[in-house]
């Protein structure tokens, strides 16, 4: 069986290296925080010393964005060091898709094969992930990265795979724009509205009887916002910073991912940076404009996990 390596022991690898356990891999994991480690070797992994010691068939790279993977990978004692000719580093941290370029070229020289990846997980990673009720997005060439692809199918419920190891972070990072921005505008409608005197339930009951389901549908889950249930503002400030930043290097407008970055900062500056996306901008609109926006909220139905068998999704073959 495979030997799995597992370099950062957070918020998602501690889970993370909890259900490659549960799978029966054999696991060496790294992190700067020893207690970290040792948390994880009582579960039964190995401890390593250093990000190379813990170089395996498969290393899984799970830290907080380009800065630490960098300095995981080609730092002192990085795992570039022990990489060898058939190995594979799987990136699922929080990464650009420039550093998932770099990586993809650097790796190129020991022929060893890069596998960009996110984690896609409608609940707390602590939860969902040892369940593994969760989604992994990979990208590469299929085959090269198809004995990945099942080694990671036996930890996560849904392996989405695509053509190039940079796809999955330009994709997430683009899911973050899209609901973002979502948000934003749903709270300056619900505020506008409110402020007539209309009752923004009302203006759902309306968008859903008159056939707009996608409209509908995103006003329904703003006003089902919760503010610890998903990512929070903080993390998806850093993704609008990083496609803020692409964008720039690209030399290509974009005007209303600008505006929404600074929204969200002005979020992040009243103290809602814990909060998710849609509570954050609820929180700051009421604080804005003076208008309460209690009157546009509904109960959320406590949501269960689709259990399906897994399954790997190839795509743009």
């Amino acid at each position: 069986m495979q030997k799995i390596g597992l370099i950062g022991l957070g918020n998602a690898g501690r889970p993370m290296a909890e259900r490659i356990l549960a799978a029966g891999y054999s696991l060496t994991v790294f992190d700067i925080d020893a207690g970290a480690v040792d948390a994880v070797v009582q579960l039964g992994a190995q401890a390593a010393k250093t990000a190379a010691q813990a170089v395996g068939d498969i290393t899984i790279t799970l830290v907080p964005s380009s800065v630490e993977v960098r300095s995981a990978v080609f730092g002192p004692a990085g795992a570039f060091d022990a990489l060898q000719p058939g190995m594979a580093l799987v990136d699922l941290s929080g990464t650009d898709p420039d550093c998932a370029r770099e990586l993809q070229e650097r790796l190129g020289e020991k022929q060893a094969t890069f596998i960009g990846g996110t984690i896609h997980a409608s609940g707390a990673p602590a939860i969902v992930i040892p369940k593994g009720q969760f989604a992994i997005v990979i990208g590469g060439a299929k085959s090269a990265i198809e004995p990945t692809a099942k080694f990671l199918n036996a930890v996560a419920q849904t392996i989405v795979c695509l053509p190039e190891p940079w796809m999955p972070k330009a994709f997430k990072i683009a899911i973050i724009l899209y609901s973002t921005t979502n948000n934003i505008i749903t709270a300056e409608i619900c505020s506008w509205l409110t402020a007539q005197g209309a009752d923004p339930k009302l203006f759902l009951q309306l968008m859903q009887a008159t056939g707009s389901p996608a409209s509908s549908a995103r006003l329904e889950e703003f006003m089902k916002r919760n503010n610890n249930n998903g990512g929070a503002l903080s993390n998806s400030y850093k993704d609008f910073r990083q496609a803020l930043n692409i964008a720039a290097k690209l030399e290509i407008p974009m005007p209303l991912a600008s505006m929404a970055n600074q929204i969200q900062e002005m979020g992040r500056a009243a103290g809602f940076k814990r909060f998710n996306s849609p509570a954050a901008m609820g929180k700051l609109y009421e604080l804005l404009t003076g208008e309460d926006l209690s009157g546009a909220t509904m109960a959320a139905e406590k949501r269960v996990a689709e259990s399906r068998a897994p399954r790997i999704v190839w795509l743009g073959e």
